[in-house]
């Protein structure tokens, strides 16, 4: 009789102690399953504050870019003018040009070759959305798309002609950059030559 007491005694023991232990484990998976949860929601959280920030980044470069290229098209376009109005003034200012040895396209020629392919590709992209506009064709009537041709072939005479400007331009940077490495060059063989160093 006492044996049995104590094997009842025993069993109501590892009852208990099975219901803390399950118990614990229930806890503990609450626990987990809240921790994932919150680490879930913190890396949402982070995810959202980086989209929002490359958003703002790529929204202000747009606009910078925007800004850039319409301060490039008043400069060519005040440029255009001085020389139509100047007649001869065109040489006389290339000649001017030449005053600081050639190097007056040098800044823009160094910031054009560090830029990656992505940026010259999305530059691209906006400099086009700024200078073409998305053509509204429903509705015209032959009169209105007549006009609609006139102008869109002033746009492509007018990009043509700054198509041929910039490739002027390229290859007086391309110009100025041989004569910096020339002149470097020399300079570099003249403090050779002062050290009592072989120039080559």
């Amino acid at each position: 009789n006492e044996w049995r007491k104590q094997r009842s005694k025993e069993e109501e023991e590892l009852k208990r102690l099975k219901e803390k232990q399950s118990k614990r484990k229930e806890i503990r998976a609450e626990q987990e399953k809240a921790l994932a949860q919150q680490k879930k929601e913190e890396e949402e959280r982070i995810r959202h504050v980086e989209s929002e920030k490359k958003a703002k980044e790529a929204e202000e470069k747009r606009k910078r870019l925007e800004e850039a290229e319409k301060k490039r098209q008043m400069m060519m376009q005040a440029q255009k003018d001085k020389q139509n109005a100047g007649g001869g003034g065109a040489s006389a200012g290339g000649g001017g040009k030449r005053t600081d040895g050639g190097m007056g396209n040098l800044g823009d020629a160094r910031r054009e070759m560090t830029k990656t392919k992505e940026q010259l590709e999305e530059e691209k992209k906006i400099s086009l959305s700024i200078r073409i506009k998305p053509s509204e064709l429903d509705g015209l009537y032959s009169d209105d798309l007549k006009v609609k041709a006139g102008d869109l072939w002033e746009t492509i005479m007018r990009l043509e002609t700054e198509k041929y400007d910039l490739q002027e331009r390229q290859k007086r940077q391309d110009y100025d950059l041989k004569a910096l490495k020339e002149r470097q060059k020399q300079q570099q063989k003249q403090k050779a030559i002062k050290l009592g160093l072989d120039p080559d």
